[in-house]
């Protein structure tokens, strides 16, 4: 997967995004991961767990993360689409480098395709914002 190097303490299961900077940000705002926790070679994501690059990137409070319909970065978000959308809270499980949570609602299908998000935007927003996006990919090993 492009994007930067995989730290050995990232698990290898799920789909990842690797979350970059918007315009006028300069944090490295860290990774997010779509598993399983209870079949890692699950093709379905129940849960997401994000690993912030630093421990105050930017989840103290609560930020808005959207899975678009197309993969393109060019395009303004308006043009981008939604499939789903779900709040990430700084208050979740995960320690100080990052937060886990399950997913309500239907499981995502880890794949290529209408129901896929594999190749889809993923951005986050906090207080109307964008803060970071990038693009899902596989993340087995």
């Amino acid at each position: 997967m492009c994007g930067p190097s995989t730290p050995s303490t990232t698990p290898r299961v799920g789909a990842r995004v690797d979350f970059f900077p918007a315009p006028g940000r300069t944090l490295p705002l860290g990774n997010l991961l779509f598993l399983n926790p209870s079949s890692p070679t699950s093709r379905h994501a129940t849960h997401v767990r994000f690993c912030q690059s630093t421990p105050t990137t930017c989840l103290d409070s609560s930020v808005l993360v959207s899975i678009h319909m197309t993969g393109d970065l060019t395009k303004p978000l308006a043009d981008s689409g939604l499939m789903r959308e779900f709040t990430l809270c700084g208050g979740g499980s995960g320690g100080e480098d990052g937060v886990d949570m399950a997913l309500g609602g239907k499981a995502l299908e880890l794949g290529v395709g209408d129901e896929g998000i594999i190749g889809r935007r993923v951005s986050m927003r906090l207080g109307g914002e964008v803060v970071a996006d990038g693009i899902v990919g596989f993340n087995f090993s």
